[in-house]
């Protein structure tokens, strides 16, 4: 089992990330998106048309993670 403070699991494809956390029983999942801001990255939950197919990807694969806990 993973560190306090530190995701169950993580899916990413593309830029598209699918972080699962565990809470207690219950299971939360973050969607987010990798963007670059000169040199900086950074995180958003804005996706763009291109990102959806790689965002039900990673959200699919979430949900078989939390299914076989």
């Amino acid at each position: 089992m993973p560190r306090a403070n530190q995701p169950a699991a993580k899916f990413r494809l593309g830029y598209v990330t699918a972080t699962v956390w565990k809470n207690d029983d219950f299971f939360n999942t973050v969607l987010s998106k990798a963007y670059k801001d000169g040199d900086e990255w950074k995180d958003t939950d804005q996706l763009g048309a291109g990102d959806l197919l790689n965002a039900a990807k990673v959200l699919q694969r979430a949900e078989e993670f939390i299914s076989q806990q």
